[in-house]
């Protein structure tokens, strides 16, 4: 069942009730509109498998502020659309006990004065593709955390990723402010970009905790870029700039590998850092 949203006076009450009425697979299309406001936002948990699709191309049309939770398995599908929660306390949207979450031209931000995840995950999967993850003006917030849990990312920026025992796969991405792999974590990509230029911590990337990163086509926009290593596997070809250019630093029970050659060391790695 398709149900229309943003065609009378209430909106924010019509979508409301489209999500508590709708049934497995049925699809919620929302009109061009504000749904919610940034003063009182939306916060809502999902128990349905349920698509969200905004009647656009252009995903800022349909501007939702809502705080969104789904568990127990569910499968949620956002499209054209932005989402973004205004209040503290809450992330924008958080995944929990299987759920599987799937973005295509989609932005989820988070304005807020504390610094919790935009989007967090425990044992969930999710997929972006043309889509942005955001984190308000801040720059140690997290965008997407990972716990126990799988990304895969096409066309797609986010505002600091952090893996915790989670496997992700990334093609044609951009991940601002830091990228970091810990606790056994994986990732593989193809033709990806680390900007931590407006970032204040002291390594661009950091693969810690028997993780291990494999791809080709790694990207740094900060100069001087820096690589921590700890207790991990790295195997990466094709930097820019060269990888003779890029600071490394990791331990001996690492196993590097920078186009193919074990890079220069620049000093035992710091967990801490």
């Amino acid at each position: 069942m398709k149900y229309l949203v943003g065609d009378q006076d209430n909106n924010d009450n019509q979508l409301t009730q489209a999500i508590i009425n709708a049934k497995d697979g049925d699809i919620i299309e929302l009109l061009p509109g504000v749904y919610f406001s940034s003063t009182n936002p939306f916060i809502c948990n999902i128990a349905r498998n349920i698509t969200l699709v905004g009647k656009t191309t252009n995903k800022n049309d349909v501007r939702l502020y809502c705080s969104f939770t789904v568990g127990n398995q569910n499968i949620v599908i956002f499209k054209n659309m932005a989402i973004t929660y205004t209040a503290n306390e809450d992330n924008t949207l958080s995944a929990y006990d299987g759920a599987r979450i799937y973005g295509d031209n989609i932005s989820i931000n988070r304005q807020t004065s504390d610094d919790w995840d935009t989007i967090y995950g425990k044992d969930a999967y999710f997929s972006f593709k043309n889509s942005q993850i955001l984190t308000g003006k801040k720059v140690k917030a997290i965008g997407l955390s990972m716990e126990d849990s799988q990304l895969f990312a096409d066309n797609t920026s986010i505002q600091l990723l952090l893996q915790k025992h989670s496997r992700a796969y990334l093609k044609d991405s951009i991940i601002y402010h830091k990228l970091e792999l810990r606790l056994t974590s994986k990732l593989n990509f193809r033709n990806l970009t680390v900007d931590a230029t407006e970032s204040p911590t002291k390594n661009d990337l950091a693969v810690k905790g028997y993780s291990d990163m494999n791809g080709q086509d790694l990207i740094f926009v900060k100069e001087n870029p820096a690589i921590r290593i700890v207790k991990s596997k790295f195997n990466v070809n094709n930097f820019q700039p060269m990888s003779n250019e890029i600071h490394f630093k990791f331990d001996d029970v690492s196993k590097i590998e920078a186009d193919g050659k074990v890079p220069f060391n620049e000093g035992p790695s710091d967990s801490k850092k």
